[in-house]
């Protein structure tokens, strides 16, 4: 039996990813615990990464009361082996001995032979004091009459600006709602390629507990892996939230239409929009900036069958004929991504209230550019995978002033609290007119 330091190994292979690498969770953990023979260690090294990326914010907060010195301050190794420790101590059934025993051993190994006996020490006391501290009394939380921004903050473990942003608008109540969501592992949903029966069926017989999503083509299969799922492989199914499918799904395309995906990378929703303008329709066109998202485009649409003409280059500028106009032009722009912080939860330490204003600017001059493709009688769709303000319903409405030739249509906020959804915000306008040859 594993006494369970393989699995804590793994787990702070992927925090380190993260920190140092810059890599997503959604990829460093899968690749750090796929070489874990035993299946319990597998699902141990996931929960404890994933958990300690999403509290790390309150988890410093909590080692702050027993630390000599500022969080900060303590170097990147260790702080990752405390943050790992602090989790199992204050948010898991771990034994307290198990949970210091194992981040000992780990900060002897994370450091040179010489500091390893200081280093073992420094965790040990760390961890213990943080015990004694809260045992039986639980964290000192700030009140929630007198404090509200700071408790939810804690409590729920992120910023105060993304708190703040979300009761401004929400309210106590459904604020706290949300980012308790947003907490909590969103388990695996697929769209089905062909026929959904058939793809619940062949899951089920394979094991998988799968059952029909709230979208016509979305699958849940929660407890899956999506590695070992040949349906994955061979293109009858593609991992894609219900959100993201939503999205295609509010721009109402036909079989035949011409379609525009801008921003399009990695091609989940190219791909969905190329099956529903159907085999006898134009290639849905796809552009991304980047080279590598652009190949991920490519790749989804061979696995699935479909013929898609992607392009390398800028929204603001698309790399396409002049007087190309379309019928469905979708917008995914980019954004602070908050909406996807259930699988991808450091996602919430990454960002700041500049990085929202910022990307709201850039979002902007993309819409007005991608306005500019709609054909008469065509539609335009704007998605971004978050919920500031600043990114979603200001972006809409300062649309809607700067552009009276279209005409504003669906707008929709999609949290996972209500939706059980990735938090994707999905405007829609239309171009008058019936004229929507070439």
């Amino acid at each position: 039996m594993s006494d369970g330091l393989p699995a804590r190994r793994a787990a702070l292979a992927a925090l380190r990813a993260v920190d140092e690498d810059g890599a997503w969770s959604n990829t460093a953990v899968p690749a750090a615990v796929g070489d874990l023979t035993q299946a319990r260690d597998r699902s141990l090294a996931s929960h404890l990464a994933y958990d300690t990326l999403r509290f790390e914010g309150t988890l410093d907060w909590l080692l702050g009361h027993v630390l000599t010195r500022p969080v900060e301050d303590v170097e990147p190794s260790l702080r990752r082996i405390l943050r790992l420790g602090a989790l199992q101590l204050l948010r898991t059934e771990v034994p307290a001995h198990a949970a210091v025993a194992t981040s000992v051993t780990l900060a002897g190994e994370a450091v040179p032979k010489g500091r390893a006996k200081g280093a073992s020490g420094f965790v040990n006391g760390v961890l213990r004091a943080l015990e004694r501290q809260f045992r039986g009394t639980g964290p000192p939380w700030p009140d929630a009459a007198t404090d509200p921004v700071d408790h939810l903050a804690r409590t729920t473990a992120h910023p105060t600006w993304v708190v703040r942003d979300l009761l401004e608008r929400f309210g106590r109540d459904r604020t706290e709602s949300i980012l308790l969501a947003d907490d909590a592992p969103p388990g695996l949903t697929l769209r089905a390629t062909g026929d959904r029966d058939a793809l619940i069926a062949e899951l089920t017989e394979a094991g998988v507990t799968a059952t029909p999503g709230a979208a016509p083509a979305a699958v849940r299969a929660p407890g899956a892996d999506p590695r070992r799922l040949p349906a994955l492989a061979e293109g009858r199914a593609v991992p894609q939230d219900e959100a993201s499918q939503r999205v295609v799904l509010a721009a109402g395309v036909t079989p035949g239409d011409r379609v525009l995906d801008l921003c399009a990378g990695p091609g989940g929703k190219t791909t969905y929009l190329a099956t529903e303008v159907g085999p006898d329709g134009p290639p849905v066109t796809a552009i991304d900036l980047h080279p590598h998202r652009a190949e991920m485009i490519c790749g989804a649409a061979r696995r699935q069958g479909l013929t898609v003409d992607v392009r390398v280059g800028d929204a603001q500028d698309p790399p396409i004929a002049a007087d190309d106009r379309f019928d469905v032009v979708l917008l995914d722009a980019p954004c602070t991504g908050l909406g996807v912080g259930r699988r991808r939860p450091e996602v919430r330490w990454r960002r700041t209230p500049d990085d929202a204003r910022d990307l709201a600017e850039l979002q902007a001059r993309l819409l007005r550019a991608a306005a500019d493709r709609v054909a008469p009688g065509g539609r335009l769709v704007y998605a971004v995978c978050t919920w500031t303000g600043a990114e979603t319903v200001e972006v809409a409405d300062a649309f809607d002033r700067d552009r009276p030739d279209l005409v504003a249509g669906a707008r929709e906020q999609l949290l996972p609290d209500h939706d059980d959804t990735d938090g994707m915000f999905i405007a829609v306008w239309d171009r008058p007119g019936s004229d929507t040859g070439q």
